[in-house]
């Protein structure tokens, strides 16, 4: 029996748990790529001459990673919109799982020559898939399960998540970088924390066995059963694939297909910079990276509060203006940043991390999971969620380390290049979203979903 929407209950610790727990430790294993793509596989990986030179090429297999989410959005959403959200959730996980615990175990390239950076693509390209779906299912699990007040505070949930998985997996590589050796570091030292996620992905598929399916699922299914019963196998391949949930999103959603691979840009590319690239920048220009690591941790943190903050602010104001705040905050902060960082003084860093992520970063993440799934019907909303926004974390998320590398070598070493970059990101996120339309009210979510329908 389904529960009235405006009748569920704001707290549902099974669900919360489910979707929380199983995104921090996907995150935990998308994220310790990153901060071993600057520190680790730059040397061990693609040994070289200038060692900025190879941190672009780390960084290359890093934003190769991102060119499998939209591959992961459109097969897992097409699955979660037709077999169910829970079946992608332990899949997304458990392939999540077997793709870090296989770069733990993965020889060096002075062990196994070329073969070793080809094996650690593939298996960056299997956590993007896997990470495809993961996000856009833990969002759409709350989302569904919410009660409609409450849908930007329980949406926003899922990057809590991935906020505790980036602090585990920097807060792992900063303990086994500092106390080790360099050389035992390098020679084994940085394995540790990915093999961990062998532990962690065992115990994120405990949790999530026992999920149930949402109520608006269960009624879509129903509903399509009364209207048009599956005929799999029945249909020509080209039928089936006009059929898709993947078509159909970008044939009756085209306007909010763009909106989400936009709207998010500031944050995708905020993030990546400034808790990303950053700690490459500093090791550039000789300064120290332990303050920035410990930074990046203890804004992490922040972030477990000030995204749902940020989220149930949009119950309130809306989606559009937290959203904008949120740019135009780090739009504000991304010369100042760089400056800030230059002291080498921690406190300082720690307030430009504050500034940037936990506060910039933080209102456009809190607001923006329930705009972008209030934009689209039941029937396809795993898929259009999951291919756009994974689309957009492309071009203005998983680029971004490599693409600021490449700005700060071509500028010769000066920030400007990459300054201009991120006031471009935050700009598209700001007009962007201006002229979408307000998604907070649930009877203006409503009449839309009927006219796309209908």
């Amino acid at each position: 029996m389904s529960t009235p929407t405006g009748q569920r209950p704001l707290f549902q610790p099974r669900v919360i748990s489910a979707a929380v727990f199983g995104t921090t430790v996907e995150w935990y294993d998308f994220a310790l790529y990153a901060t071993a793509a600057s520190l680790v596989f730059n040397k061990l990986y693609f040994p070289g001459g200038d060692p900025l030179v190879g941190t672009i090429a780390a960084f290359g297999t890093f934003a190769i990673g991102f060119l499998g989410r939209p591959l992961g959005g459109a097969y897992f959403g097409e699955l979660g919109d037709r077999k169910g959200r829970k079946h992608v959730l332990v899949v997304t996980l458990l392939l999540m799982g077997i793709a870090t615990t296989g770069i733990g175990l993965l020889p060096t390239y002075g062990a196994i020559g070329v073969a070793a950076p080809v094996l650690l693509t593939l298996l960056r390209l299997l956590q993007g898939f896997a990470a495809g779906g993961e996000k856009t299912g833990a969002l759409i699990l709350l989302f569904e399960n919410a009660p409609p007040r409450w849908r930007g505070l329980l949406s926003s949930l899922p990057a809590i998540g991935t906020g505790t998985g980036t602090l585990l997996s920097t807060g792992a590589m900063a303990l086994a970088s500092t106390t080790l050796s360099e050389q035992a570091f390098l020679d084994w030292g940085w394995r540790i924390p990915f093999l961990l996620s062998a532990v962690l992905t065992l115990f994120g598929l405990w949790v999530r066995r026992s999920l149930g399916e949402t109520d608006d699922f269960q009624q879509e299914l129903k509903r399509l059963a009364v209207e048009r019963p599956e005929r799999a196998g029945k249909e020509s391949l080209r039928r089936r694939l006009a059929a898709s949930r993947f078509v159909e999103s970008w044939r009756k959603y085209p306007k909010e297909m763009v909106i989400v691979i936009c709207a998010g840009a500031a944050e995708n590319c905020g993030y990546y910079v400034f808790g990303t690239f950053s700690v490459a920048y500093a090791a550039d220009s000789g300064l120290a990276t332990g303050p920035l690591l410990t930074g990046i941790m203890a804004v992490s943190v922040v972030k477990l509060v000030s995204v749902p903050l940020f989220g149930a602010l949009s119950d309130r104001w809306g989606r559009r203006p937290v959203s904008i705040l949120g740019a135009l905050v780090m739009a504000a902060a991304c010369y100042p940043f760089f400056r800030m960082v230059d002291t080498e003084q921690a406190w300082l860093i720690w307030l430009a991390l504050l500034l940037t992520l936990g506060i910039g970063q933080s209102a456009i993440l809190g607001s923006q999971p329930a705009f972008f799934a209030e934009l689209f019907s039941t029937r396809v909303r795993f898929t259009a969620v999951g291919v756009a926004n994974n689309i957009g974390t492309v071009l203005t998320g998983g680029m971004a380390p490599l693409l600021a590398s490449a700005l700060l070598l071509w500028f010769d070493h000066s920030i400007a290049g990459v300054v201009i970059f991120l006031l471009l990101t935050c700009g598209i996120t700001v007009v962007t979203v201006a002229l979408a339309r307000e998604t907070r009210e649930r009877e203006g979510v409503r009449a839309h979903v009927e006219d796309k329908v209908g």
